[in-house]
């Protein structure tokens, strides 16, 4: 009898691929429940997986090894995909990935097997990554396989088996959860002009609910990796649960946004990121005190690209990984503190501290008599702007 991996969480679709792979295809299953800060007990999945007929079933904890594998690379690379997603989602894929090969080995499974939905992004990045780091597994995808097209096909199935699964409560919205943020998606929004309802979100207040004292707070940063609250030393994995709480309370990190699909469909997105927006504000603007103007515009564009592979489903490329090491590498002065408060909504940069900044009161000030004397500023002036009057000589400009 073949043995497999799944990956399962628990919903609805990961229930029925194990009752299918089991019952209709004759796997020995064994389940993978990986905590990474669903905000959720996931002990009882295992006793779920088992009453389906998974013949084990193995409950881990990874939540220090995603922020530290995965978010702290993100966070240092800056990346964020098309302004407002913090790639929360795709992280935790590649991580799942990462352990369902792992398991594999160690079980001699020939094959893993996942629920991802048929039409998104997950399943791509999902088969990616298990392709990039074992090209000779099998990948069993029956949400692929079965004749289940729509939900009520998934309940009536459930139903006449009599399987152990959680009855709709009637919201049509699908939620994605992770230290890294929420990922929502809402079945009856239909239109992009349309408002979300004012309970659609999950873990953050409205601006209008949030307290109306701002939270000031200072966050320290070792060789870009956070490290400090408020003088207080936290380990990633503490400091990223606690910025989840503050700016949660505060309203800070939702996103209502259309953005790209790895296949170029338009798709209206909904986030709550607490910490990424937190911690990227910060980071960000650290890095603008310590890096030179040549080292900013360099990276700014290579972000924008370390994102995309992110997001497309290439964590595990060597081009990726190259990009990991260049960021890595930019990181070595990103120390110092930054001072922030959060408001209704809003995360603002108050100020910022670094050992290694460049900036220099003294260069800044225009009216330093040391640095910017009449004659310099002439001379400089003039070298400027000669290739423009030599332009304007040779090559006349048209009106308008």
């Amino acid at each position: 009898m073949p043995r497999t991996i799944l990956a399962f969480n628990g919903d609805l679709e990961s229930r029925l691929a194990l009752h299918w792979l089991v019952h209709e295809r004759g796997y020995e299953v064994i389940t993978l429940s990986i905590n990474l800060g669903q905000g959720v007990f996931l002990e009882p999945l295992g006793e779920v997986a088992l009453e389906l007929g998974a013949i084990a079933a193995q409950v881990i904890d990874r939540r220090e090894v995603f922020v530290r594998d995965f978010a702290i690379p993100a966070l240092q690379a800056g990346a964020v995909y098309q302004s407002s997603c913090f790639l929360g989602s795709a992280l935790g894929r590649y991580l799942i990935a990462q352990e369902l090969v792992r398991v594999a080995h160690e079980e001699g499974c020939t094959s893993v097997a996942h629920s991802a939905a048929g039409k998104g992004n997950d399943q791509v990045r999902m088969e990616t990554a298990l392709a990039a780091q074992d090209p000779r597994l099998e990948v069993l995808a029956p949400v692929r396989q079965w004749n289940l097209k729509t939900l009520e096909d998934k309940l009536t199935y459930a139903r006449r088996r009599r399987l152990p699964i959680e009855e709709p409560d009637g919201r049509s919205v699908s939620i994605d959860r992770n230290l890294w943020g929420v990922s929502l998606q809402c079945r009856d929004l239909t239109d992009a002009w349309q408002e979300p309802p004012a309970d659609f979100y999950v873990l953050t207040r409205s601006a209008e609910k949030a307290p109306a004292e701002p939270a000031l707070l200072t966050l320290g940063f070792e060789q870009g990796i956070p490290c400090r609250l408020n003088d207080s030393a936290l380990d990633p994995l503490a400091l990223v649960r606690e910025l989840n709480r503050l700016g949660s309370e505060h309203g800070v990190g939702r996103s209502d946004v259309v953005e790209d699909r790895l296949l170029g469909i338009k798709s209206r997105e909904f986030y709550e990121a607490p910490t990424p927006t937190i911690l990227l504000t910060a980071h960000r603007d650290l890095e603008s005190l310590v890096h030179s103007r040549e080292m900013i515009q360099l990276k700014e564009s290579l972000s924008r690209r370390y994102a995309e592979l992110v997001y497309m489903g290439l964590w595990f490329h060597d081009l990726r990984r190259s990009l990991s090491d260049f960021f890595r590498e930019t990181q070595r002065y990103v120390t110092g503190d930054v001072r922030l408060r959060l408001y209704k909504g809003a995360c603002a940069v108050l100020g910022r501290r670094s050992p290694h900044g460049l900036f220099d009161s003294r260069l800044a000030d225009q009216t330093n008599v040391e640095f910017f004397d009449e004659h310099w500023a002439q001379g400089f002036t003039s070298l400027w702007t000669l290739p423009s009057r030599l332009a304007a000589r040779r090559q006349p400009q048209q009106p308008g």
